[in-house]
């Protein structure tokens, strides 16, 4: 099970990196521009999936 765990975590640190690179070369106004997805911008789906990440890892080393 643990190896699993480590996996998912390898894969969700991997993704991070390709998702920061992407926007890497945005400025501010495009990050915060509304794109009429779910979370409106590029920076409110950034900022969801930093919450989701933080949630994720606390209810981890609550059962560890």
């Amino acid at each position: 099970m643990k190896a699993n765990f480590e996996l998912m975590a390898d894969y969700n640190r991997w993704m991070n990196e390709r998702l920061y690179e992407a926007v890497s070369g945005l400025n501010v106004t495009e990050l915060h521009q509304d794109r009429g997805a779910f979370f409106g911008s590029i920076m409110g789906s950034l900022n969801h999936i930093l919450v989701a990440d933080i949630i994720w890892l606390k209810r981890y080393t609550k059962h560890m």
